[in-house]
């Protein structure tokens, strides 16, 4: 998708009808909107989003900027309106290219003052395509369309602005992360279809238990108590780990506040350290209880080793007693068949005494090989399980010391962090001291949470291990009622494709999550190539995740201005990752960034999109270091202008 052109009438304060075009080639991918505070910049950023996204965009605008679409009606067209008696058109129209063809997309409103006040009388939404010889055919389903272009849920990581940039590059934007994954692979339409399918197999269920009579209906009514119950723990499992990254979240924005603060960022850094500390050496206890659980598989075969002593010590006597057939005596009499000639120099021909001697050895052996070779794998196998007993038990004493000295250090630690804690909620300073009293009241919170999440899940495992018991019982007598049998088996069938699509939903999650980690470490280094030492992540709850050469956390040491780099690598790997090969526009993307790492960036901006539009503040943003580093890749640069005394903007090409 390529945007070509942008035309604007009568909104905001273009008075009028105005148009931006975009003529980009791959060596000159970017274009430049310059325009200060209140010239209209955002009014064009507004402008692009409203006339793709129309009715789905107003939202959006009231949430962010306080405003309903109405009162970007321009004043002068208004007034225009007002002294003619008559109504006036406010419409914003893209023209773009996708895929080879070029379409156009409007929205227009009809707007009247009523009695003093604005009204809408009318409005449309059009998308039309435009074929090579200049005729316009209208596509009637216009979302759907754009949808399967440039999905609306996505739009964010597309068209975007530096506040969205600033917010995601502060503590608590977890979930924004996560919803950024989940929304740009489509992951949404695998959970509905989850909840669709489970829909489904709840009314079969239904339908199954009220067809039913006698011991099935008892059956079915145990079945159908079993999945309501495991499905209100499955929904109090969710509702905790939402209410989780929030708490974590908000904990981290209260821990960024203290490190802020002169007086108590000693301690917070002591904090940090500890909860890192923490943080590593419950990964440890996590694997060394994974780790104990195998091993305690096999070790627990201790109690039989006296047994297995006895077999061994029963098959050693049977070899030495020649019971147990010999590979080595085969091969061995074989040789000397073979060779007429045996071991002690005897010389023999085939069919004396000698020869027939040794085969009727040979035949012996044989024989025995017949009957005791179960014994010679038993005895091997004996003795190889012995060993690896023997290991495990080993093994296992070790992993129990490691727990124990393990989890006696997480101990000692979260002491420590409560006597920081302390030490916050005592200081003199109120500010201080309110909010070391909400980071404890966060932190007790996320204990509790953190306890009913292990309930929910033992509760799930419980009534999963329940309704297999009971489906048993149900297939064994559910023949014997053919009409509740059949729904049984659509019950059976939607609710293993339910389960299927699930575990497909969080394979996928996961890839998704892992192939925006690997993009986004992969441009923060662009933006920032002092960071090559760094190792970039984001964790499986969706927090970024920055390490040093030596494994220890980094993300605090970055300045504000490398955090905002990784928040812009967020977005820009998420815009790959969708593969709609999007435009990219971008309002104030340098303002709030350091200089060094502002210099970057826009030496990387032109290798992010085939099409990239930034609308830039002069001086701030658009300075001579920049001009001279954008200038060559730009194909169109324009400024806006803005009278104060018609309070009206005008667009400017500059040449």
């Amino acid at each position: 998708m390529r945007f070509d052109k942008l035309t604007i009438e009568n909104f905001s304060s273009f008075y009028g009808k105005h148009e931006l075009i975009f003529n980009n080639s791959p060596e000159k991918p970017i274009v430049i909107i310059v325009g200060g505070s209140g010239k209209g910049k955002t009014s064009i950023f507004d402008a692009l989003n409203w006339a793709l996204y129309g009715l789905q965009y107003e939202p959006i605008l009231e949430k962010e900027s306080q405003k309903n679409i109405i009162d970007y009606a321009n004043q002068t067209a208004v007034q225009d309106a007002v002294k003619s008696n008559s109504s006036m058109e406010m419409t914003c129209s893209l023209f773009f290219n996708h895929e080879g063809r070029q379409y156009r997309i409007q929205q227009a409103l009809c707007i009247k003052n009523q009695n003093g006040k604005l009204q809408i009388l009318d409005r449309t939404s059009t998308l039309y395509e435009h074929n090579s010889s200049g005729n316009a055919i209208e596509i009637p389903h216009v979302d759907s369309f754009l949808n399967e272009i440039l999905p609306s849920n996505v739009r964010d990581y597309f068209l975007f602005n530096g506040d969205r940039i600033n917010r995601l590059a502060m503590p608590g934007s977890s979930m924004e992360i996560r919803d950024g994954i989940y929304r740009v692979v489509d992951l949404e339409l695998l959970q509905n279809g989850v909840t669709h399918l489970l829909e489904i197999a709840k009314k079969f269920r239904k339908i199954a238990k009220e067809s039913s009579i006698g011991e099935v209906a008892n059956i079915e009514t145990r079945y159908t108590n079993a999945y309501e119950e495991l499905e209100s723990y499955k929904n109090k499992y969710k509702t905790s780990s939402d209410e989780k990254r929030a708490l974590e979240d908000n904990i981290e924005i209260i821990s960024q506040k203290l490190r802020g603060m002169d007086k108590v960022k000693d301690l917070q850094s002591k904090r940090d350290q500890l909860k890192q500390n923490i943080s590593i050496l419950s990964n440890t206890l996590r694997q060394s209880i994974i780790d104990m659980r195998a091993v305690s598989a096999t070790a627990i075969g201790k109690f039989a080793i006296p047994e297995i002593d006895l077999l061994i010590k029963e098959l050693e006597e049977k070899r030495k007693k020649g019971e147990i057939p010999s590979s080595i005596s085969q091969n061995l009499l074989r040789d000397i068949l073979d060779m007429k000639e045996c071991i002690c120099g005897t010389e023999f021909t085939k069919g004396d005494k000698t020869f027939e001697h040794l085969a009727q050895r040979l035949e012996s052996e044989k024989e025995k090989d017949k009957t005791g070779q179960d014994l010679i794998d038993l005895y091997f196998d004996l003795t190889t399980a012995k060993s690896e007993i023997l290991k495990s038990i080993s093994r296992l004493k070790e992993l129990e010391l490691l727990r124990s000295s393990t989890d006696r250090r997480i101990n000692e630690f979260e002491m420590q962090l409560k006597d920081i804690l302390g030490k916050l909620i005592d200081a003199p300073e109120e500010q201080i001291s309110k909010l070391a009293s909400k980071l404890q009241e966060y932190s007790s919170n996320l204990t509790n949470i953190a306890l009913n999440l292990q309930t929910y899940q033992s509760k799930i495992s419980e009534k999963d291990d329940l309704i297999k018991k009971i489906q048993q019982e149900r297939e064994e007598i559910g023949n014997k009622q053919d009409r509740v049998r059949k729904h049984q088996l659509r019950d059976n069938l939607a609710q293993q494709s339910a389960e299927e699509l699930m575990r497909i939903f969080d394979q996928f999650a996961e890839d998704s999550r892992i192939e925006v980690q690997n993009l986004t470490s992969k441009e923060f280094k662009f933006f920032i190539p002092t960071a090559e030492s760094l190792t970039v992540g984001i964790d499986a709850e969706f927090h970024y995740d920055i390490r040093d050469e030596n494994g220890n956390s980094a993300l605090q040491q970055l300045s504000q201005g490398q955090k905002q780099a990784l928040s812009l690598a967020y977005i820009t790997s998420i815009a790959k990752v969708s593969e709609k090969n999007p435009p990219l526009v971008i309002d104030y993307p340098l303002g709030r960034l350091d200089e060094d790492v502002q210099d970057n960036i826009v030496r990387r901006l032109p290798e992010l999109s085939s099409q990239t539009i930034l609308l830039v503040l002069p001086g701030t943003e658009w300075n001579e270091h920049n001009k001279a580093i954008l200038r060559p890749k730009a194909s169109d640069i324009y400024s806006l202008e803005f009278d104060k005394i018609m309070r009206q903007s005008t667009i400017v090409k500059d040449h």
